[in-house]
């Protein structure tokens, strides 16, 4: 598989939000890719999550392509580690 064919996936995962909400309100907006590693990682937890809130009576929703999350992937990275730079020096001085 290429390198471009790669980040096309991962950029579609990045993308494709998992959003919780309650009466209007965002509560939960996951990328998919942190979804599926979640429930991967935690099954029984995230069935008991997904209990929980729809007893509660949190609204689940997909939303593929979001608009703010549909810039270049590789740039919201460098954007990403150039905050974690900047707090990281911060927190030195």
């Amino acid at each position: 598989m290429s390198v471009h064919r790669q980040n096309n996936w991962f950029s579609f995962l990045y993308r494709t939000r998992v959003k919780v909400c309650k009466d209007q309100i965002t509560i939960v907006n996951l990328s998919l890719i942190f979804t599926v590693l979640g429930v991967s990682t935690a099954p029984w937890l995230a069935v008991a999550g997904l209990i929980i809130a729809l007893a509660l009576g949190y609204r689940f929703s997909i939303e593929k392509n979001a608009p703010q999350f549909s810039g270049d992937f590789d740039e919201v990275v460098r954007d990403a580690a150039q905050n974690v730079k900047n707090s990281f020096e911060g927190s030195r001085e």
